[in-house]
């Protein structure tokens, strides 16, 4: 085959599951969407307050519990399903579900035994405690589910990836809600914690299937999984920081209602970068592959190419979070419209990190994990910093402003890595 065609085929196979892809990720987003809405109406703002402060509360935990495999696993399966190195496939995903889970144990016991402290003391919210200790086992679920998507991600399987992360547990959640009319945040969160359990032996299920019996024995070594994930790890924490921090603070000075409103807003902007996580589904594992094999031009050629997908797609949702914020916010019950502005603020740090494209993963991909750890100690201090000053000053509003400025600036920063250690700038879409 002529090698011009060849390469045409090629890419209208990827757009194909790229597009497949987004499509597939629609549904996660709109199973996100729908419980939050769901959450909202049935709770009132004020309660879904708590239930909203106490799951970024468990994201965080569980993500540090992760200790950076997410993109670990998606580097070193990708790139081991070039040689279908299968046993260090399988080896590499054990020892990642045997330290996660380990880690987010102990987390959740701290966050059950704790949550008094944390409630009265740190948030200053006593009706937060009973529901941060029903929400507790849920770090436990959702570090080994997300790890197990991110797996089936490496193994670029796409579907089984984004229902596992996306679609699962919010899909239990939103079905315990209908059938026993959930009606206060600590039995919500007791459904969540569930939802979490049952998605985890989903995916366990999805990796059985999928993953071949291994040939040969591992060569991976703990020290070559923990070099990439470490760098990782803080890239983790402080992309946790830059997204949830806004939260933590405005828990701590502003009103529950106020918190929901902020947190609904947040969770809707972040449709927006819905586009980005689909596109990374099918491009990181090829990143990874490109890179071992030093396919430079190849790899430039899927970022530029990926990222205006990305933009294509991105613009339309944009339009509608930035002139019709209050409609969308309505959604959600009485009491979340007045939180349209924050919506407006959220969306265009979010469209900020599509237009840059998956520059973490063309990072973290290429065993530049040291450039992406720079680059989110930067983001993840000033997110903090820009929240506690700003929050006291402006209310929910100054940790909407804080948080868009601190995504913003995280993949702004990775840009200038990219072009200097890939060679290219991803800004660059009309090449």
């Amino acid at each position: 085959m002529h090698p011009i065609l060849k390469r045409i085929l090629g890419q209208r196979e990827l757009l194909l599951q790229m597009l497949i892809s987004i499509c597939v990720r629609v549904l996660g987003a709109f199973s996100v969407f729908v419980l939050s809405v769901f959450v909202g109406r049935e709770l009132g703002a004020e309660s879904a307050g708590y239930f909203f402060l106490a799951f970024s509360v468990v994201t965080f935990l569980a993500a540090l519990s992760r200790m950076g495999f997410d993109n670990t696993l998606v580097r070193f399966i990708g790139s081991g399903l070039v040689d279908a190195e299968w046993a260090n496939i399988r080896t590499t995903l054990n020892r990642a579900l045997l330290l996660a889970g380990g880690l987010s144990s102990v987390f959740a016991v701290i966050l059950f035994v704790g949550s008094g402290f944390i409630a009265n003391v740190i948030f200053t919210k006593p009706l937060l405690a009973p529901v941060l200790q029903a929400m507790a086992p849920g770090v436990v679920g959702l570090s080994l589910f997300t790890l197990l998507a991110m797996a089936l991600q490496g193994l670029h399987k796409v579907a089984p990836s984004v229902f596992v992360i996306n679609i699962s547990a919010n899909v239990w959640v939103v079905i315990a809600l209908l059938v026993f009319h959930l009606e206060t945040p600590v039995s919500v969160a007791t459904a969540y914690s569930v939802a979490t359990g049952i998605t985890v032996l989903l995916g366990c299920g999805f990796w059985l299937y999928f993953a071949k019996p291994a040939q040969d024995q591992p060569t991976i070594q703990w020290s070559t999984l923990f070099a990439s994930s470490m760098p990782l790890w803080i890239v983790m924490l402080m992309s946790q920081l830059t997204q949830w921090s806004g939260q933590f603070i405005a828990g701590v000075y502003v009103p529950s209602e106020e918190v929901a409103q902020l947190a609904v807003a947040q969770r809707t902007a972040m449709l927006t970068s819905f586009i980005l996580m689909a596109v990374n589904l099918v491009v990181a594992p090829r990143f990874a592959a490109l890179y071992k094999q030093g396919n430079m031009e190849g790899l430039e050629r899927l970022a530029l190419m990926s990222v205006k997908l990305m933009v294509l797609f991105a613009i339309p949702i944009v339009a509608v979070m930035m002139f019709f914020p209050s409609f969308l916010m309505k959604l959600f019950g009485e009491g979340f419209a007045e939180g349209g502005h924050l919506l407006q603020i959220l969306a265009v740090g979010q469209f900020v990190n599509v237009v840059t494209g998956s520059v973490g993963y063309l990072l973290s991909m290429s065993g530049h994990e040291k450039d992406l750890r720079n680059t989110v100690l930067i983001s993840g201090p000033l997110a903090i910093i820009a929240a506690v000053a700003l929050t006291p000053l402006w209310g929910a509003t100054g940790s909407a402003i804080a948080t868009a400025l601190a995504v913003a600036t995280q993949n702004l920063v990775a840009v200038f890595w990219v072009r200097k250690r890939l060679g290219f700038n991803t800004l660059a879409v009309w090449r």
